[in-house]
């Protein structure tokens, strides 16, 4: 086995069981990842989590167009995932849209072992062969060591979101 292969990883389609321990995660974390950068409120982070996460997958696993893949060491494909990713698909009317990364995750005690960049790696050929041409992501900005990850791979910027926050204005004057 060669350095470059010794963390390759096979993705298999997730079951229903991963899915339904992997997602209520996923939405927790997200909504924590709305309220670090200033999208909404801690009080209503959640709700709004759960809303973009319904929104997008209105028949859960099954919702077309979107795969949701498990990692499993290539070595070892009988282990337990080491990470998954959620792709969604474009609309074959839209060939030229590129596919949309919307989570990719290596679980935490799996960490800083390559498995991110096994995942990247295995999920290219698969959409490939689905006639995918470009795959794309988001990456929210206190999130350096994805960031590097993604622009290790090939991913560049192409747009960039900014804000800033400006407190609250004032209540207007009922009297006047």
């Amino acid at each position: 086995m060669t350095p470059s292969d010794q963390h390759a990883v096979t993705l298999l389609p997730m079951t229903q069981a991963e899915f339904d321990v992997r997602m209520p995660v996923l939405v927790e974390r997200y909504a924590e990842s709305l309220v670090r950068s200033g999208r909404t409120s801690a009080a209503l982070a959640l709700d709004e989590s759960g809303r973009q996460h319904t929104n997008l997958l209105p028949a859960g696993l099954a919702t077309d167009r979107m795969l949701f893949l498990a990692a499993r060491p290539t070595d070892a494909a009988d282990a337990p995932a080491v990470g998954w990713i959620w792709i969604g698909l474009p609309d074959p009317a839209e060939p030229d849209l590129p596919a949309w990364i919307y989570n990719i995750e290596v679980d935490a005690d799996q960490r800083g072992n390559g498995y991110g960049r096994a995942i990247l790696t295995a999920v290219e050929p698969l959409l490939a062969a689905r006639g995918v041409l470009r795959l794309g992501l988001n990456v929210f900005a206190d999130n350096p060591v994805a960031r590097r990850l993604y622009e290790s791979t090939g991913f560049a910027v192409t747009a960039q979101q900014m804000v800033k926050p400006i407190g609250f204005a004032a209540a207007p004057d009922r009297d006047a």
